[in-house]
């Protein structure tokens, strides 16, 4: 039997709930080798109108998970929820194969508040990566003309990260902080050919943090500027695999554990600057991920250092009431950490939203439209449209408290 080569158009598929694409004589790369899978670009919030955004933005009610040093601005007499979820509906296309999916689900739990004077906390749990496909492939028999056998190709999962931030603010202006906490979660994926199936099971797990420095300038004038930098180290994640193998037309199982490469998370460097003033908010944020302690066992395919900027910004449509309808918009340019033959794909990102303020909490919408760019036509192609719902709300303590 002839095994063709199969797919370029697994490098986008990570995140879909649901694929079925029929391809013949593609490039073949096992799913195991794109690990954690496709990272979430945020974890959504009051400002995911502006898409991944918001390293220097450091305002009363916005539970900033971007930088650890940016929530020194909450309101000290409250406690700070943050409740949010996510539906999204991407389409794919390959030559002249088409396929959708669509998925929705919770994606932010904060709680922030005050410890001392100048202490603020918050912990919470957001998603970090996602994995999710069904891919159907079709295969000519060598020798066989017209006889074609057929591969299942399935994957679910992702990780998650739970956090705790602490935020000082050491002067009125300077505040530093660091998020420590844990990312864990389980990818399965699959692969059936006729009656056989074999089964892949990772639970993974590494310890998390990052690190801020936030600080506004002195200005005069209408205009405030601030200016904002994170970082967070690349560290190993570890790993406990099982593989389970059966036959339903023969008495073959194979259930244990299998070895597979160590695989680490990216180190991140982040920075971003915003201009505010009494109606606009105007930020603009840098981040590149250093992908090269990871390698594939694939010479097809290597792991690329990612760069993403993002510029966005908020209009306030009342800004003499304290609590006001807040517009938003944002447009973002990224480009994949995943290289197939030299194919590279790079993202284009368009976001809107709007923040209603309902009595003391803030009712926030935004959605997001992305776009593949690749740099081939034999690599699979993408367009993607999500929606963020979240409620931000606070709980005042009661004087006795604050005492």
């Amino acid at each position: 039997m002839k095994h063709h080569h199969r797919i370029p158009l697994m490098l986008c598929s990570l995140c879909a709930t649901s694929l079925s694409i029929v391809a013949q004589n593609t490039t073949n790369l096992p799913t195991s080798m794109y690990g954690i899978g496709e990272l979430s670009t945020s974890d959504g919030g009051r400002y995911a109108g502006m898409g991944n955004i918001g390293i220097a933005l450091n305002k009363p009610g916005f539970q900033n998970t971007l930088n650890p040093a940016a929530i020194t601005r909450m309101d000290s007499t409250c406690f700070i929820f943050d409740v949010g979820a996510s539906a999204s509906y991407a389409r794919y296309s390959f030559q002249n194969d088409h396929s959708s999916s669509f998925m929705g689900n919770p994606n932010r739990f904060s709680i922030g508040f005050r410890v001392l004077p100048r202490w603020y906390a918050m912990v919470g749990a957001s998603p970090y990566s996602s994995v999710g496909y069904v891919i159907k492939t079709e295969e000519e028999v060598e020798g066989m003309p017209g006889s074609y056998t057929y591969s299942l190709f399935e994957g679910s999962g992702g990780l998650y990260r739970c956090y705790l931030t602490n935020a000082f603010a050491l002067t009125k202006n300077l505040s530093v902080g660091v998020n420590l906490g844990i990312i864990l979660g389980t990818v399965t994926q699959s692969e059936t050919q006729e009656s056989a199936i074999v089964e892949y099971e990772s639970s993974k797990r590494a310890f998390y943090a990052d690190f801020g420095v936030h600080y506004e300038f002195n200005t005069t004038g209408r205009q405030k500027w601030a200016a904002g930098l994170v970082f967070a180290p690349s560290l190993q994640i570890s790993h406990d695999n099982n593989l389970t193998y059966s036959n339903s037309s023969t008495s073959d199982n194979l259930d244990k554990s299998y070895h597979s490469r160590t695989q680490y998370l990216p180190m991140h460097i982040g920075s971003g600057v915003s201009m505010t003033t009494e109606r606009w908010v105007v930020t603009a944020d840098y981040n590149y991920l250093d992908w090269s302690r990871n390698t594939s066992s694939y010479t097809s395919m290597k792991y690329e250092n990612q760069h993403k900027m993002n510029i966005g910004g908020i209009y306030t449509t009342n800004p003499r009431y304290p609590r006001s309808t807040e517009l938003m918009g944002g447009v973002g340019f990224s480009n994949s950490y995943i290289n197939l033959r030299g194919g590279k794909m790079k993202y284009l990102e368009i976001s809107a939203g709007a923040s209603f303020p309902i009595r003391y909490s803030y009712l926030s919408l935004g959605a997001t439209w992305r776009k593949q760019i690749n740099s081939r036509s034999s690599l699979m192609q993408e367009s993607r449209f999500s929606v963020n719902l979240n409620l931000t709300f606070g709980e005042r303590i009661s004087r006795a408290k604050l005492k």
